[in-house]
């Protein structure tokens, strides 16, 4: 089992002053981390509210990306215009390893996560190595990985006509699409390559244009980039929308073996960030993958998205 190095950085080892810039030096310590092990925990910052953390992103002089932009279906609410709250699904409700926006054409290249408050117990953030996860898939399931570098993968959810907190993707299909009529959001998915229908229930159920499930977005290092292992683990299909929420990119099945195989490589490669008030991590979106564990008790933690990256649909 490989297991990912959670790397922790203090005020000691580097001071992070609000409202000043990190110079070159400073951010390469980061980066180097970064490159290292996709990901790093700052610990002691005191940071203790939104508009701490958001002054401590400035820092990195990142682009932001407000998530009124972005495509996903999961429930938040601003708290500065750049911090949110992250999935506000129930605290029973797993939340399953994944590449943020992974399933959509835009997302964003890293992502902060802030501990306002820390759960009384659980609610850890598990974080997957991917390349480590692909490698380990790839030497098991061969004619699996060689299968979606070939065709890719769509994936279908329901997004509900109001939205609904009790679900992890609850975020109404006005809200995901930014529109606020149905002439609106059929023009939007037509322009973007999605193929949609409308359900009973005033909801619409969506799947996505052909997306690359491995690519190594020119760093020479190939991850296992998208959304397999939470949709195949906790996507939940609608009342009456019973189409597989998965299937390779020519609409062909993708066996119930080979997403188990997907889930156990992912979470072989996965540590436990147990969290502190106060910390903040940063990660790379195109290196790891991340989660939520259930927890008890109140728990907040907070999220910002960094430097947006589009990519079109993969022609097969």
């Amino acid at each position: 089992m490989t297991l990912p190095t959670i790397t922790i950085l203090t005020p000691e080892e580097l001071p992070i002053t609000p409202g000043r810039s990190l110079d070159g030096p400073d951010k390469t310590i980061v980066s180097d981390i970064i490159n290292a092990h996709g990901f790093v925990l700052f610990r002691g910052y005191d940071s203790a509210s939104a508009e701490d953390f958001h002054a401590f992103i400035q820092c990195f002089d990142l682009p932001n990306f407000t998530y009124s932009e972005s495509f996903s279906n999961a429930v938040r609410h601003n708290r500065t215009v750049r911090v949110f709250t992250a999935n506000e699904a129930p605290p029973e409700v797993e939340i399953f390893l994944h590449h943020e926006m992974a399933q959509t054409l835009s997302f964003p290249g890293q992502l902060f996560f802030f501990c306002e408050h820390a759960a009384d117990s659980g609610g850890a953030t598990p974080i997957c190595r991917s390349d480590l996860a692909l490698n380990i898939l790839e030497a098991n399931h061969p004619a699996f990985t060689a299968k979606l570098r070939k065709l890719g993968v769509r994936y279908r959810n329901s997004m509900p006509e109001s939205t609904d907190i009790a679900s992890g993707q609850g975020r109404s299909w006005r809200d995901t699409l930014n529109v606020a009529s149905i002439a609106e959001a059929e023009r939007r998915l037509t322009s973007l390559g999605y193929e949609y229908r409308w359900l009973r229930d005033g909801g619409l159920s969506v799947q996505t244009p052909i997306l690359s499930a491995i690519d190594d977005f020119g760093r020479g290092r190939e991850v296992f980039f998208n959304q397999i292992v939470a949709a195949a683990a906790g996507w939940a299909n609608a009342v009456d929308d019973d189409e597989p929420r998965l299937c390779f990119g020519d609409q062909t099945r993708i066996e119930s073996a080979d997403l188990e195989a997907a889930i156990a490589a992912s979470y072989q490669c996965t540590v436990d960030l147990e969290w502190q008030r106060g910390d903040v991590a940063l990660l790379d979106n195109l290196r790891v993958m991340h989660g939520r564990r259930p927890f008890t008790g109140s728990r907040s933690i907070l999220a910002s998205l960094c430097s947006p990256i589009s990519r079109s649909a993969k022609v097969i």
